[in-house]
Parts: structure tokens; C-alpha cells; sequence
């Protein structure tokens, strides 16, 4: 029996192919001998016109076969459909015998499948673009042994096969297959994003694995540009090679952050990424949707979508954040005009005055002046109006700096020494800039435990500083507290007077009111200096973390007693400041007026004991300006005149008494200090002690002079001679003593004196006009006195310092300079 094509068996001569087996071959899933259907995939892999010479891809010689072909044998050749690789079904490439019931196989290295390892002869026909995949992969693989190229990464962004259309033109027809290996790649970048710009260079007919694959570039395509136009003439910085994987931190197409090293420069990118220009703000701040904090992409979705796709991380407390005045996420078209953002906090002004509330600013990106220092809080630094809420105002009017390193003082947020300079600390803590909290950050030199109280995030209100240096470590008033600070919001009374040796040198209850205070306004009781004889008259030093002390002398409105000292230099250890030591520590003061002998014609400064502790000792008037009979310092000639009769063997002058050491009891023998009638000092009753009392009475009304090293030969105690012992000299009148001048003012006493001339000449001579005898001559008791007691307003005049009428000198007028000769003893006696 012979059978005929397409089911219709009957008799008669076979002339073609179809009288046997159809043509094509008609598949069954068994081997029907009434239709002449068997087992294969003939049909789905030849068209329905197809004749002898068409199965010659698979059957070599099949276009010529005769019927000796029927010789039970199946012939398959050994490069299927022209493949370059030796081909197999069922892993062999002999003919093979026919059975009954065949056993079906594979074919392997067939370009048609390229080269892989096909299904069974006989499966269900491949599908487009189901079965993709099943030949080159979904994303295409490269095979066994060829190159993948950069498929996968592509299939990221467009996935499936039904996005093969993005670089190839449509490849779903079963000519897709069968030309493999025998035509050129079809490549077009037709679809979006491109939507026909772009242009591959690498060769299109090697990319069968078992060729060697050799890939090019993609040119002047959206898909792999800086996105920032949407049609033609893309820029990009990295051509792309297929199969080379671009940069992960994205300097392939349109560069990155500052930590790749190829920095964003487009639009305000530089300002916010850029480490040169201060801040590295990580890219997922302001395109969430799209990057996260590792420059990973996060959605492939919102990348290389023919977009720029804006979304605000809401980390920056901008949730509500808008760009160009629509809310994000949103998209904006490649190359249009940039916009403005706003409800963005980190272009705020942190917080309202108050501490509550948020005023948003509206920078255009792209535009730097719109979002400069300054824009945002104020600063003057950018030439904007300076910052008012809260205190700001107060504390920028009296800092010392200027802008910006005024802000320094209080938000030092790199954490860099501070000298009063700018030291770049605000570009060096940008992480602490538009954080989301207000950060005070105090200079070390300003309080190495000073803290803010409060709550650093806006909107908690204000609240205090503590340990803060120029708030003299107290706790601060309220920030925007609207009442004026006084000296004594500071530094209290009680913390002055418990610092150093500030006890000593201002009043125990009237309090200082301003820096600049220069006067001196002591009192009887107690010295009181003005801040400025210490402290520099200008308040630009106050407040500025440094305890500021100097004596110079020609500062700008210093008051009188700054004027005396010999100090032209301000400073600590610096030459002719005057003062040396270490701050805080111990200091020391060397051309002070105030400790200098007060001898305006001969002014000799003492180095004073520590600020810090210290004090005088011993002979404690003899530290400053010597005390008569001097053994230190030097004071004016005159108290200690060595043309005169004073202690034994001591020159002297204005001493102890007149003459005291000097007086005869006998013709042979001189009278000794003590208690007695015929004692030539100590004895108040018929000798006047002279010391500092008798000419400088409202300063010192005591007689006795401190522990002088003379008087202590014999007042100390124990010794019934010199009985007033101890340390009993007061500064009586303190206002009159280190107040710039010398206050003469004497004793109104009539003067006693042992030292009584001989009864003839006292009767002769003008003695007696000056002096009044008393219980007669050089017996016990006997004295003379004064006739007139000391009066400051007869008998001196300060302006020649000249003392007339005073029976000390017989009543001769004496000049206070008038010493070394000028005056001896015929200056008061005349011819004896």
C-alpha cells in the first residue's frame, strides 16, 4: 500500500516526497501507516511550502534523492542549518537506522538553538517570547562558551524579552532562529528612552558562542548620558563597552559624589556633594526614589526613565518638601528650567524667633546666590542681614570678632582650636549643618565644660548655657531673655570677690556697672577700683574667652591711675606690659602705680605678690614704697636725709623724732630711747614720735609703721623699752591712699621735742618765737612744744611743696626737695 500526502492514502505510482511522509513531513505523536503521519517536529521547523531542497539543512542530498533513499536509514549532517561547530542528534553524526517506533532525541551545537542542547524531537513548538529564553537565555547568557555582554544588567532596567525591542528590531519569527549564525545582529535603538538616537560600533555577525566574541560601544544615546536632555547629542563621561561593567558609583554616565572622584557639577550639585565646596550630602537626600545611601540604585523604575526624578529623603525633615512647586516624588522633563525647592529644613531658618516654628526658604537650583551663606538664618558674612532671633542681636553687637568668626564662639562645630581668627570650623563640621539640630559647640578657651542646657532640635524653645567663660561660668540667663545683663548677671559680687585677689582691690558691697569703669572711687574703708584700671578700657575684649588684664598706660580712656603706671605694652609676658605669669595660674604685676613707691620724681614700681594667693609679708609698707628708716625702696630723699641727726648710724630725715638719736642727757652722754622723763623718744608725753601720721594724717593716724626692720630692734615683744610691739599700722583712710597723688595732711598736734638747745640761746635766738619750754632744761620731764600746732592750710603749700611757719624748722620755710646739702643745719638753727 503507498500513501498519500496529508492524510489521504491511495494507490498508485509515488512520484514526490509527500507520497510517503507529506511535505513537509506531517508530525504525529506516533507512527500512523493510514495517513503516513509520524513522531518529529517537521512541521514547526519548515513552512508549509517547502520542498525537497528545503530539507537539505538537516538531510544532506535530500533535494536529489531517488527512491534508493529508502534504505531504512535516516542521514542528518554533521552542520545542521550551516552551523560552524559539529553537530549531533542523539549524539552521534552517522546515519541511523529507522524503527517502528523511533527512539526521539536532541540535537546539540545547532546555530538555529544557538548551540545549546535543543528539546526533544518532537516537544510542543517554541513560543516568542515565552520560550526566549530557552535557546540564548532570558537575559541572554552567551552560552556555555560565549559572552553574556552586559544582558543582565539591562534586563535590571528592562526586563523580559518582550524589552529585546529596546537595542533589537522585532526577532519573534521562526526566521530568527534559522538565520543565526548566517546574518548580521539586529540592532536599532528605535523604542524609548532612545527613540533612535544611538549608534553600536562593535562588529554584528560573531555572536554565536563558539564564535569569539568581540563587542563595541554605544554612542550618543539617553540610556548611558548625564540626563540632562531627553533628545539628541547626549553627553556622557564613560562611552560604554557592551560587556564592561560601568563604575558602581555612578561616574559611568553622569558622575557622582564627592568620595567617587569624579564629582557632580551640574546645576547646585557641586555646592551640596562637592567636599572642595564644603558639604558631601549623599545623592538619596534629594532622589530617594531612586539612590539609596550606598549609591546603589533603588528603583530602576525611576532611573534612566527619560526623567529626573526628584524625592526627598524624609530624613531631612522634608516630607512635605516641593520642587519646582509641585510635591515630590516627582519627575522633572530632562533640560527644562530648574525650580525652586522649599519646605526643605535644610534651607530654613532652623527655627523662629522664640524657638518655635520654621520659616522655609526658596533657593533656585542652579542659582547660587539664591541659597548663599546667610539666605537662609542671616549672616552678614554673605553680605546678608544679620541673624536676630533669640539673643543673637545682643551678643553680636558686643562680641569682639566680626563675621564669621563672631559665630564661632558658640558654634565651633569642627572642633578647631579657636585664636580669635577664622578658623574654618564651620567648613570643616558641615555634617553638623542643616542636621536637624541647633548645635552649640563651645572653643575650649571659652569653657572646656560649657554645655547648652536645652534641647538642641528646633522648635523645644530656648534655654541656657553653664560653664561658658565670657558669662564668667554662671548659668546664662534664658536665650532671648529681652532684659539687659548686668555685670552682676556674671559675675556675681560674691564670685569676684572669692577670685584671685579681687577682695582686696574692689568694695565688698558696692557693685561694679559697667567693663569701662576707670575711676576709682575707694573709701575710707575700702579700696574700690574701677574694672578698667586692670582691664582694657575697651569692651571689645570683654567677653571673648581671655582673661584680659593690662597696665598700659596710654589705652584710650584710661582714668589717672592707669596713667602713672610705666606700662606701654598690654599683654601677658609681653615686653613693658608689666604683668608676667601664667593665666589663671599665677600672675604678676611689675609697672603698677598703685604698688610703686609714689615718689612722682623718682617712681619705682615693686613686683606684687601673686594675684592668685599671694600677699605681703613682713614689712608690708616696705614693698611698695619703702618705710622710714627705709631698708628697700626708695622713696623722695627727704624721708630719709642723711644730712640729719636720725638713727644711730642710718641716714634720716623726717623719723622717730627730731633729732631722736641725736639728743644729749649729759655732756658726755647721749639719751636713749624708752619710757622715761629723760628718754629721747617713746615717751608721748615730752617727744612726738614722727612717722607717716604727722605729715600724711588722713591717710595713716597711727605712729607706729608695720614691722619695720629698724623699729623691730627694739619693739618686739618682750622688750619692756620698746613695749608697742606687734603689726598695728592701718591704712586709715584707704580713699586717700594709691589714688594717683600724695595727700599731704598734718597731724594737728603741737610737736614735743627732747632735743631742747641751751637756755641762752633759746632766750636769744627765734626759738623761742617757734617754741614754748616746758619743766626746764634737760631734767626728767623737762620737754618743749610747739608754740603752734601743725595746720596744713598756714604752713604748706602744695603747689612749691614748700612748709613755712612750722616750728619743726624754727619757722623757715623748707622745700620737701630741698636735700643732699641744700638744707643742713643753718638752714634752721642760724649761728648758734
Amino acid at each position: 500500500m503507498l500513501f498519500a500526502p496529508v492524510d489521504a492514502a491511495r494507490a498508485g505510482t509515488i512520484t514526490s516526497c509527500s507520497g510517503c511522509h507529506g511535505m513537509p513531513p506531517v508530525d504525529a505523536p506516533y507512527r500512523n501507516i493510514s495517513t503516513g503521519r509520524f513522531a518529529g517536529s517537521h512541521w514547526t521547523h519548515m513552512a508549509p511550502t517547502a520542498t525537497a531542497n528545503t530539507c537539505a539543512i538537516c538531510h544532506p542530498g535530500s533535494g536529489s534523492y531517488t527512491y534508493s533513499h529508502r534504505n531504512g536509514k535516516i542521514k542528518l549532517s554533521g552542520h545542521i542549518n550551516s552551523s560552524l561547530p559539529v553537530t549531533k542528534y542523539n549524539n552521534i553524526t552517522s546515519a541511523f537506522s529507522q524503527t517502528a517506533i523511533p527512539a526521539l532525541s536532541s540535537c546539540t551545537n545547532v546555530n538555529c538553538h544557538f548551540e545549546t542542547t535543543t528539546p526533544q524531537w518532537g516537544s510542543a513548538a517554541f513560543s516568542a517570547p515565552a520560550d526566549c529564553g530557552k535557546c540564548h537565555g532570558a537575559p541572554p547568557s552567551g552560552g556555555t562558551t560565549g559572552a553574556a555582554g552586559s544582558h543582565a544588567k539591562h534586563d535590571q532596567y528592562y526586563t523580559g524579552a518582550t524589552n529585546c525591542l529596546k537595542c533589537h528590531s522585532n526577532n519573534t519569527t521562526f526566521q530568527h532562529a534559522t538565520s543565526a549564525g548566517r546574518r548580521n545582529l539586529n540592532i536599532s535603538f528605535a523604542a524609548a528612552p532612545n527613540n533612535g538616537s544611538g549608534v553600536y560600533s562593535g562588529a554584528l555577525n560573531d555572536y554565536l558562542p563558539s564564535q569569539t566574541n568581540t563587542f563595541g560601544t554605544c554612542t550618543n544615546m539617553y540610556c548611558h548620558s548625564n540626563g540632562q536632555k531627553s533628545m539628541g547629542n547626549f553627553s556622557t563621561v564613560t562611552v560604554p563597552t557592551w560587556g564592561t561593567p560601568l563604575p558602581t558609583n555612578c561616574t559611568g554616565c553622569h558622575r557622582s559624589n564627592n568620595a567617587s572622584g569624579n564629582i557632580m557639577a551640574s546645576g547646585s550639585h557641586s555646592r551640596h556633594v562637592n567636599a572642595a565646596k564644603f558639604y558631601t550630602i549623599g545623592c538619596n537626600k534629594c532622589h530617594a526614589g531612586t539612590a539609596n545611601s550606598t549609591m546603589a540604585i533603588a528603583d530602576t523604575s525611576v532611573h534612566v526613565n527619560g526623567k529626573v526624578n526628584i524625592k526627598f529623603n524624609s530624613l531631612t525633615t522634608a516630607i512635605n518638601g516641593t520642587y519646582g512647586g509641585q510635591p515630590t516624588p516627582y519627575a522633572k522633563d530632562p533640560g527644562s528650567a530648574y525650580g525652586q525647592c522649599n519646605n526643605v529644613y535644610c534651607h530654613s531658618n532652623g527655627q523662629n524667633d522664640g524657638g518655635t516654628g520654621i520659616t522655609y526658604k526658596q533657593p533656585v537650583w542652579g542659582n547660587s546666590g539664591s541659597g548663599a551663606c546667610g539666605t537662609c538664618h542671616g549672616t552678614s558674612h554673605s553680605f546678608a542681614a544679620e541673624i536676630t532671633t533669640g539673643s543673637h542681636t545682643k551678643h553680636l553687637a558686643k562680641s569682639p570678632y566680626t563675621d564669621p568668626t563672631v559665630c564661632l564662639v558658640c558654634h565651633n562645630v569642627g572642633g578647631l582650636p579657636f585664636d580669635g581668627s577664622c578658623n574654618n570650623s564651620c567648613h570643616n563640621g558641615t555634617s553638623q549643618h542643616a542636621n536637624g539640630k541647633i548645635d552649640l559647640v563651645f572653643p575650649s578657651n571659652f569653657g572646656a565644660s560649657a554645655v547648652y542646657n536645652g534641647n538642641p532640635r528646633p522648635g523645644n524653645g530656648y534655654s541656657t548655657c553653664s560653664n561658658v567663660n565670657c558669662h564668667y561660668s554662671t548659668t546664662t540667663p534664658t536665650w532671648g531673655t529681652p532684659t539687659p545683663i548686668g555685670c552682676l548677671n556674671c559675675h556675681t559680687l560674691a564670685i569676684l570677690l572669692a577670685s584671685g585677689s579681687h577682695a582686696k582691690h574692689i568694695s565688698a558691697t558696692a557693685s561694679p556697672t559697667m567693663y569701662n569703669y576707670t575711676a576709682n572711687r575707694s573709701t575710707a574703708a575700702e579700696y574700690n577700683f574701677g574694672c578698667s584700671n586692670c582691664h582694657p578700657v575697651s569692651s571689645t575684649y570683654h567677653h571673648n574667652g581671655t582673661i584680659d588684664v593690662t597696665l598700659q598706660n596710654n589705652e584710650a580712656g584710661v582714668g589717672f591711675l592707669r596713667t602713672r603706671n610705666s606700662a606701654t605694652a598690654a599683654g601677658l609676658n609681653v615686653a613693658n606690659s608689666g604683668i608676667i605669669g601664667t593665666s589663671k595660674t599665677t600672675v604678676k604685676c611689675t609697672m603698677a602705680y598703685c604698688h610703686s613707691n609714689g615718689n612722682a620724681a623718682n617712681l619705682i614700681y615693686a613686683t606684687t605678690p601673686d594675684w592668685y594667693g599671694g600677699s605681703f609679708t613682713g614689712d608690708r609698707c616696705a614693698n611698695c614704697h619703702g618705710n622710714s628708716p627705709n631698708s628697700t625702696i626708695a622713696g623722695s630723699k627727704s624721708h630719709y636725709n642723711n644730712r640729719f641727726l636720725g638713727y644711730t648710724s642710718t641716714p634720716g630725715g623726717h623719723q622717730m623724732g627730731i633729732h631722736a638719736m641725736g639728743i644729749y642727757s649729759s655732756p658726755s652722754g647721749l639719751a636713749k630711747a624708752g619710757t622715761g622723763g629723760d628718754s629721747s623718744h617713746g615717751n608721748g608725753a615730752t617727744a612726738t614720735t614722727v612717722s607717716c601720721n604727722i605729715c600724711h594724717y588722713l591717710t595713716v593716724t597711727t605712729a607706729r609703721n608695720d614691722n619695720n626692720v629698724v623699729c623691730k630692734t627694739c619693739h618686739y615683744t618682750g622688750n619692756t623699752v620698746g613695749a608697742l610691739a606687734g603689726n598695728p599700722a592701718v591704712i586709715a583712710d584707704k580713699s586717700k591712699h594709691v589714688n594717683g597723688t600724695v595727700d599731704v595732711a598734718f597731724n594737728p598736734v603741737s610737736v614735743l621735742s627732747k632735743a631742747q638747745v641751751r637756755q641762752k640761746y633759746y632766750i636769744t635766738h627765734t626759738y623761742s618765737s617757734a617754741w614754748k619750754r616746758n619743766g626746764g632744761y634737760k631734767v626728767s620731764g623737762a620737754y618743749d612744744s610747739a608754740k603752734a600746732p601743725l595746720n596744713t592750710a598756714t604752713m604748706w603749700n602744695g603747689s612749691t611743696k614748700t612748709c613755712s611757719n612750722i616750728a619743726c624748722h624754727m619757722g623757715n620755710s623748707v622745700k620737701w626737695s630741698d636735700n643732699n646739702g641744700a638744707v643742713d643745719c643753718f638752714s634752721c638753727h642760724g649761728s648758734l
